[in-house]
């Protein structure tokens, strides 16, 4: 599933300046669907995994610039979730100018031996993810503007069919779903905007009703 900034924040203990920041640089531009006039970012589950990368690198006292040559190379390499169970057996090593992806430990020690390198094992971190993800919120309320107004969807996840329900407070017949939370929400708010119209309609059906009868 795709996740909001918001939650990729709970999951990685990144801070919302630091995704920004990462994000405008390309160190982690996120990998989501986007939906025509919104900007809203969404990150994918290897976005997420990029992003425990960095912040586990970043405790490791690896600078940002080396940092970003390991991020560029998994992003390259193992750029779809399919990967995952390939990338859960490697381990990634940087010294800063090149990057190794090893799973032998033969192979690593070699690489140690020899020179100082930042290592991280992505297999820890694919468990990482998966449990994170699979702890979020089954239910949370996103706050959304239509025609200039404020609106909040009440936003469900069903952990069996992978789906989500959205569903409008201050509207009840807005109710929509989506195969993602992102998705959901667009719907939900395409949903809120179709309910406003015919409101409108209605009012409009009304006055002129009360115009003839007067």
């Amino acid at each position: 599933m795709n996740l909001p900034t918001r939650l990729v924040r709970e999951v990685t203990g990144a801070s919302l300046r630091q995704l920004g920041y990462w994000a405008k640089t390309d160190l982690l531009a996120p990998g989501g669907s986007h939906h025509a006039g919104r900007s809203r970012r969404y990150y994918t589950f290897h976005d997420v995994v990029a992003a425990l990368a960095i912040v586990q690198l970043r405790k490791k006292g690896c600078p940002l610039q080396k940092i970003r040559v390991a991020i560029q190379y998994l992003q390259q390499h193992f750029p779809n979730e399919s990967n995952s169970a390939k990338l859960s057996r490697l381990t990634l090593m940087t010294d800063g100018r090149k990057v190794y992806m090893l799973s032998k430990e033969r192979e690593i020690f070699d690489v140690v031996s020899r020179q100082h390198v930042w290592s991280i094992a992505l297999g820890m971190l694919v468990r990482q993810a998966k449990q994170l993800m699979d702890a979020l919120p089954m239910e949370w309320v996103q706050k959304v503007a239509v025609e200039g107004k404020s609106y909040h969807l009440v936003v469900n996840r069903d952990p069996e069919k992978g789906e989500y329900i959205v569903q409008c407070r201050e509207l009840p017949g807005a109710l929509e779903q989506g195969a993602t939370a992102e998705q959901a929400i667009a719907n939900g708010k395409d949903a809120i905007e179709s309910v406003l119209r015919f409101m409108k309609r209605k009012h409009h059906h009304s006055e002129a009703i009360h115009v003839k009868a007067g």
